[in-house]
């Protein structure tokens, strides 16, 4: 694989943070995923269980808004403290319901190909999941750079609407990398601190 324009990235805490550069990359989604196991391991976890929506983020057009594998381990982690804490067993990505983990996985997957510079709205982008036409919504934000004209990193906040016209109903996320184009699709990639399932993660797998 070539990758033209790399978004380099430097080990913080025990996970990678991405430069917010635009990328391409010689290769499809599924492709660059697999390029980078210490970021995505999980994410290609929960992919693998659905062979037919991964074919779908391997050869169609998808925007993919990405959880790291910190995102996934935020979420495990207190889930099963609370399990232990219930004196259940604890339980991992290959272990949850099929079911609730499909509606999860698809609030990552967005029809189309999304690229920030559709995001200009002044109320932001409403968007559907690849499945199930589930709300999202992504504004694009840029931070100041102090002296230069239009400076400043470009970030995302992705939103799952849970359905509510409501922003304060609204989980939002905050994008660390964003506008990585693959063969098929666009890549934006998640902060770190984002907790997987977007505060659903306890009532959906807890059972």
């Amino acid at each position: 694989m070539i990758i033209i324009g790399w978004t380099s990235c430097a080990k913080v805490e025990g996970y990678y943070d991405f430069e917010n550069k635009e990328s391409i990359y010689n290769g499809n989604t599924i492709a660059y995923f697999e390029s980078k196991p210490e970021v995505f391991d999980s994410l290609l976890t929960v992919l693998n269980r659905f062979p037919e929506l991964k074919e779908k983020v391997r050869s169609e057009a998808v925007t993919v808004f990405a959880p790291t594998n910190a995102s996934f381990e935020i979420a495990l982690n207190s889930f099963n403290l609370v399990r232990i804490n219930q004196n259940k067993s604890p339980l991992y990505i290959n272990d949850l319901d099929m079911v609730q983990l499909d509606t999860v996985i698809n609030k990552y997957l967005v029809q189309g190909l999304v690229t920030t510079d559709s995001m200009l709205y002044v109320d932001g982008l409403y968007m559907k999941t690849l499945n199930y036409d589930l709300p999202m919504h992504a504004q694009r934000i840029k931070e100041e750079a102090s002296g230069l004209v239009d400076g400043g990193l470009v970030r995302v906040y992705y939103s799952d609407t849970k359905k509510s016209n409501f922003v304060s109903q609204w989980t939002r996320s905050q994008s660390q990398a964003v506008n990585i184009s693959t063969t098929n699709g666009i890549v934006h990639i998640l902060a770190n601190g984002h907790e997987f399932g977007f505060g659903e993660f306890l009532n959906r797998f807890n059972r």
